[in-house]
């Protein structure tokens, strides 16, 4: 349309007037099709601007373009369109334009400027290129070629970019970046509102900066704040790590942000992942909290902790978890489920620094040390030799020694996980409940404090604290310690049970081996006939020490130790006192039954809470 007007001007000669009515019709048809009104849904160019800003509406008469300067100015014959030569500047409702030629149409109320083109609003916003058409009857200017808006600290560079006075918006349509202090974003589609200093990018859009990249298909861009608004899948990437989000924002100056939507964080190395309804998360200092169905999976220690309520801090590897809270580990092979009010996940780092030895020039020992044995220990008559000096004898070191390679201290990471409150935990081959509970990957052992209870099995046991050591995926053996009550149940009224001060269990091939019973001992047993049946009678014993083995799950001897005392009695004579030990409680509706049940919340009955130790109880010493 551009060069057909441009044709008329140089070849006016040729074209009537009517030709020139019908041209300025055509024009004025064309520039309604480029305006930014068009829906965006139907054209992808040019898109028209988004913004929630009404526009001013004009008051009264249209302001007219004025020319405030021009070195040449003239009409050719048949055209009332003015021809505008050198150092030519416009003004119109606030702004100045600028350029080095254009073609002034006075009825039409606008203008095409070529050559160093330039709109100047205020002292704010600064518009340049190549080329410019201005309407002023819309307050559209439509820049094009090498175009440049500059606002504030940022500058938008594109080659095809409409400014909408009325709106006080710009958009582009055919790709473009914007530039500020810290960021560079670019996109196939972008607008810019200087009121607000609020960017609008869609289609491609990539931000760079010089910790990150974010790469989204919308995203919104404060210039002033620095702060990314995700709407879509978005993809945070920097040396620490990925963002994976699709709603939220992003302060990119301070990197902090609130990421919504179930977003992910994934560390460098990709091996753990944490995700949440909402997450602020703080990248400079290293952690974030983590509101509602929180999810943090290490894949290398093999644990994931969960809860409606998160912390994490990425630098010292320490998450907690609380509100619905519960841990999965499963680096032993058999997978242990852990629930209770609050979940601790702690890293810790062990190094083994290498040790450095040096190489002695001069050495006096003793004669005969040379025949030391294998642990470097001298012989008895050698402090009874001359010492000498072995260097004599040795070839001499070469002046110059290839520098020692120094060792960097081995490093590994292990994971403790701590329970507190109402701890409830399932694994297949053992279940239990108690106040407070721990557990370390190094040692494996598994440490259950303040009443706690443990299934085995048809067996149960509890005291004051129980520790399970682990050997693989295993249990290698158990210690409770004070108050120790094991209880192993026959049916619904005979139970196998021993008493004692301190009780280890051993276990082998997943089968309780032995059990060694220490300090005031007492036990109630029921032996079995070759069928598995009651042999019916009771047997009670009482011992300082007691030591029972076992044989493919079975009985097989018992040892006591120095004195012990013994009765039996025949059901027949039994009475309900005999039946029980003191401190005797059955504690079966405590126990999970699944990974599920884990969250069923059961009290203790009165019947069975345990009475107040004494104090001076022979129970409280160390052991």
């Amino acid at each position: 349309m551009f060069k057909k007007f441009i044709t008329y001007i140089t070849q006016r000669h040729r074209i009537s007037a009517i030709s020139v009515l019908c041209l300025i019709a055509i024009y004025a048809s064309a520039q309604m099709m480029i305006s930014p009104h068009v829906d965006v849904d139907i054209l992808q160019v040019p898109q028209k601007p988004q913004s929630q800003q009404k526009p001013q509406q004009a008051k009264g008469k249209q302001k007219v373009i004025d020319i405030v300067f021009s070195k040449e100015l003239f009409t050719r014959a048949g055209s009332d369109v003015k021809i505008l030569k050198d150092s030519v500047i416009f003004f119109h409702d606030g702004a100045y334009l600028y350029c080095d030629s254009a073609y002034y149409d006075e009825k039409m109320n606008s203008f095409n400027a070529f050559s160093n083109v330039r709109m100047e609003q205020g002292d704010t916003l600064f518009l340049y290129g190549n080329y410019m058409h201005y309407d002023g009857n819309t307050r559209v200017v439509m820049f094009r070629e090498n175009v440049r808006l500059e606002h504030g600290s940022g500058t938008l560079f594109t080659d095809s970019l409409n400014y909408d006075r009325m709106m006080n918006i710009g958009y582009y349509f055919d790709g473009g970046m914007l530039v500020d202090s810290l960021n560079e974003l670019t996109s196939y589609w972008g607008q810019y509102e200087p009121a607000l200093k609020l960017a609008t990018f869609k289609d491609s859009v990539i931000l760079v900066n010089n910790k990150f990249k974010l790469y989204s298909d919308r995203l919104k861009y404060n210039t002033d704040t620095k702060i990314a608004t995700i709407y879509t899948p978005t993809k945070i990437v920097s040396d620490s790590g990925i963002i994976y989000s699709s709603k939220g924002w992003y302060n990119t100056a301070t990197e902090e942000s609130l990421l919504l939507d179930q977003s992910t964080i994934v560390n460098k190395q990709g091996n753990r992942i944490l995700r949440g309804d909402s997450i602020s998360y703080h990248k400079a200092k290293g952690y974030g909290e983590v509101f509602g169905n929180m999810f943090l999976q290490d894949t290398t220690k093999k644990v994931i902790l969960r809860g409606h309520y998160g912390f994490y801090n990425e630098l010292t590897d320490y998450a907690l978890a609380t509100d619905s809270a519960y841990c999965i580990e499963y680096s032993q092979g058999d997978t242990l489920y852990i629930h209770a009010d609050t979940l601790k996940l702690i890293a810790i780092v062990d190094s083994i620094k290498p040790t450095n030895q040096k190489i002695q020039k001069h050495t006096k020992v003793a004669a005969d040390s040379l025949h030391s044995d294998s642990i470097g220990k001298l012989h008895s008559d050698s402090l009874h030799t001359q010492p000498v000096n072995i260097s004599s004898s040795l070839e001499p070191l070469p002046s110059a020694l290839p520098p020692a390679k120094k060792e960097e201290p081995k490093v590994t990471t292990f994971r403790e996980i701590k329970a507190y409150y109402g701890v409830r935990f399932y694994r297949s081959d053992m279940q239990g409940v108690c106040d407070s509970l721990q557990f370390n990957s190094r040692d494996s052992i598994l440490h259950m404090y303040k009443d706690p209870v443990l299934w085995n099995t048809n067996r149960q046991l509890y005291g004051d604290t129980i520790d399970i050591y682990m050997n693989d995926s295993t249990i290698d053996h158990m210690h409770v310690k004070r108050y120790s009550f094991s209880i192993e149940q026959k049916d619904s009224l005979h139970y196998n049970q021993l008493k004692s001060r301190s009780m280890k269990l051993f276990f082998q091939n997943k089968q309780l081996e032995r059990v060694l019973a220490e300090g005031n001992v007492e036990t109630i047993s029921y032996p079995e006939e070759k069928n598995k049946e009651l042999s019916g009678i009771l047997n009670w014993l009482e011992s300082s020490y007691l030591q029972i083995f076992m044989k493919d799950g079975a009985f097989e001897k018992l040892v006591t130790w120095p004195k012990s005392v013994g009765k039996t009695t025949p059901f027949d004579l039994i009475t309900p006192e005999q039946l029980r030990l003191t401190d005797f409680y059955w504690y079966d509706y405590l126990r999970p039954l699944d990974k599920d049940d884990i969250f069923r919340k059961v009290s203790r009955k009165a019947s069975d809470v345990k009475p107040q130790r004494s104090k001076t109880s022979v129970f409280n010493r160390e052991e």
